[in-house]
């Protein structure tokens, strides 16, 4: 009876072993699953690299499989790097496949989509790509801001750190220009000035004619060295075409006219002055680097209060200074009313300045990029001096006293400092100059060389070649991705390259070539980039590369 019972328990106790091996293979072979065939992208709206003639209404992103319930992100940039729509929680769709976030009206350029998500099974998940809305012209670059350039010469180290004889003329005509504009505009403005005393009427009225044939002179000056410049290597009878058929030529041509006027302004009225400094300024505005930026009313226009507060300071501190030196009495019954004027300037000045130096740069860091922004730093600073200046004139003015002769010169000299930097500030450039990325690294497993043409932000030129060793073969894969480093929030944008035949002659003995291509807005704004190069052999091991540089 007992033989039976234990023949059966031990067919009962082999049966339960069998199942629980399988169940223990079934377990693993769900892991090794789950492990090896994470959530993938499936389908984008907008598509990557579309390029659509009107802004699309949302974004969509479906995957292969459901989604975890929680730390899911999408967003959207635009070409200055500024997060335009979406967030953290996108609207899911697709049974939790997907995520939707809605899109406001996006004006022509280069967005970047990027999305971090976590796939069911908890693998975190993250990419980017680029689509276009639009026809959008590039970003504004050094090449845009340089004069020789936008009549179709070549740059002559425009803005060079080396002073030649050439740049030492050029600056010395623009220190001697602004100079003029800015204290003839500024006396003109001094015009509105209701019931000056007679004393400082004629003291105005004859800085006023000084100042006018002086302005012709820098105009003249400024111009004809400025086209010297420009037409380097060209022939004289080609001025005539660069100033009636191009933007930079007209401008010119409009400054030696109102140049020519600048003598007679003074005789005809306060209307004309009036006229003449608005038309003169404007001028001035649309030929400086504003006009490059955009929206161009935006920055044309603080350029053009900039100018304007700029004159009413100079063309104010002059007229106190020879009222000074003819009428002490009077110059102090002046310098009450100045000092107010000069205030409110010096608040326009700098809420006008910091604006456009916000606009024109991706970010304040591009100051010590440049020598643009290292003569604005030292603008800046010379301003802070002219401050301290004007408080400690105003504190005696308070107390019932006369400024001292020797602060009101110091303030003369800060002016004249400031001017100084005004004309070679306006001469470089806030940008730095994008030169072409060539990237090559040599390795005993790989070979490899990135090229990308013009390196600038929206639209390059990609060219990646690797070398492997002939014996391996062909690789099984070849992926270019890049990355805006510091950008934790943003994913990889995955170039999409093509094998194409490279008759360059680069070979390396014992080593196979394979060149790849693509062309595209993979880097849609400034800053720095990281290029990840992975290579993986026939042997199924993944090289990788990486070089950092930076686009502006």
């Amino acid at each position: 009876m007992i033989q039976p019972w234990n023949g059966q328990w031990r067919t009962h106790r082999f049966a339960w072993l069998i199942l629980g091996l399988i169940a223990i293979g079934a377990i693993l072979f769900a892991g090794a699953s789950t492990a090896g065939a994470h959530a993938s992208l499936t389908k984008t709206e907008p598509s990557a690299d579309a390029r659509m003639d009107a802004s699309p209404e949302a974004v969509r992103i479906v995957f292969n499989e459901r989604l975890d319930t929680g730390g899911a992100k999408l967003f959207v940039l635009d070409e200055l790097s500024k997060q335009v729509a979406g967030g953290r929680d996108p609207e899911r769709i697709e049974q939790g496949k997907g995520l939707q976030i809605p899109l406001p009206k996006l004006g022509e350029g280069h967005y970047t989509v990027s999305y971090s998500v976590i796939s069911e099974d908890g693998h975190p998940i993250s990419g980017a790509y680029v689509f276009t809305v639009g026809n959008p012209a590039p970003l504004p670059d050094a090449s845009q801001l340089d004069p020789h350039k936008q009549v179709g010469h070549s740059s002559h180290d425009h803005g060079g750190t080396a002073l030649t004889d050439r740049l030492f003329l050029l600056y010395a005509a623009r220190i001697v220009y602004y100079a003029a504009l800015l204290v003839f505009a500024g006396l003109l403005l001094w015009s509105v000035q209701r019931s000056p005393s007679e004393t400082l009427k004629q003291a105005r009225d004859k800085a006023i004619d000084i100042a006018g044939k002086f302005m012709l002179l820098a105009a003249l000056a400024y111009v004809f060295i400025s086209m010297m410049d420009l037409m380097r290597g060209e022939p004289v009878s080609a001025w005539l075409d660069i100033l009636t058929d191009t933007t930079t030529g007209r401008l010119y041509a409009a400054t030696l006219l109102l140049g020519f006027a600048a003598p007679l302004v003074g005789g005809i009225g306060l209307a004309a002055r009036l006229f003449w400094t608005a038309v003169m300024l404007f001028v001035e505005a649309w030929s400086g680097h504003a006009s490059v930026f955009k929206p161009v009313i935006y920055t044309v226009g603080l350029d053009y209060v900039h100018l304007v507060a700029a004159s009413l300071w100079s063309g104010g501190l002059i007229l106190l200074y020879v009222v000074w030196r003819k009428e002490r009495p009077e110059a102090g019954r002046f310098a009450l009313v100045f000092s107010r004027w000069a205030l409110l300037s010096f608040l326009v000045l700098w809420v006008t300045g910091i604006l456009s130096t916000l606009d024109f740069l991706p970010s304040l860091a591009y100051l010590f990029y440049t020598a643009w922004g290292k003569w604005l730093i030292a603008k800046a600073a010379i301003s802070l001096l002219v401050a301290i200046a004007a408080f400690l004139i105003r504190r005696r003015l308070a107390r019932g006293d006369l400024p001292p002769n020797g602060l009101l010169k110091a303030d003369v000299g800060l002016l004249a400092a400031i001017v100084l930097t005004i004309g070679i500030l306006t001469y470089q450039t806030p940008l730095p100059a994008n030169e072409p990325l060539h990237y090559h690294e040599m390795g005993a497993d790989l070979h490899v060389t990135l090229r990308v043409t013009p390196n600038a932000p929206g639209d390059n030129s990609y060219i990646l070649k690797v070398w492997l060793p002939e014996t391996l073969g062909n690789p099984k894969q070849v992926q270019l991705r890049l990355l805006p480093a510091g950008r934790e929030d943003v994913g990889f944008i995955d170039v999409p390259i093509k094998a194409f035949e490279d008759d360059e002659m680069d070979s390396f003995p014992e080593y196979a070539k394979f060149a790849f291509e693509a062309e595209g807005p993979y880097m849609p704004f400034a800053g720095e980039w990281k290029a990840q190069i992975r290579v993986t052999d026939s042997k199924g091991t993944e090289l990788v590369r990486e070089t950092t540089f930076r686009v502006y």
